[in-house]
């Protein structure tokens, strides 16, 4: 699959990766469109020590799901699904209760 890949700070390069491997309760989804924004732009850059190279960039997308694990029960493929990928701890009750933008929001009040 093409990836634009963060090869080192201020390099990007678009490359031919191999397929993730897909656990029981993933989805594998075929990206369609994504958003590059501003939290990109500051791990192009380094600024925010947020993304550490190598990396696949790009957090925001939306697309078709191809496959889905034994234990997936709410997708199938040929679903249309928008997702964030961004990997949350959990650390905090707005995270425990899938409300990560309020989270986001609290660290600026």
């Amino acid at each position: 699959m093409k990836a634009l890949v963060l090869e080192e700070y201020m390099k990007l390069t678009c490359k031919d990766v191999p397929l993730p491997e897909m656990g029981d309760n993933e989805v594998l989804v075929r990206v369609k469109a994504v958003g590059i924004c501003g939290s990109d732009v500051h791990g192009m850059d380094g600024s925010t020590g947020r993304r550490i190279p190598p990396i696949i960039m790009g957090h925001e997308a939306s697309g078709i799901i191809e496959a889905v694990g034994r234990q997936v029960e709410a997708y199938k493929p040929g679903d249309r699904v928008t997702f964030d990928s961004t990997i949350y701890r959990k650390d905090d009750w707005y995270t425990r209760h899938d409300m990560y933008n309020l989270r986001v929001l609290r660290q600026f009040w």
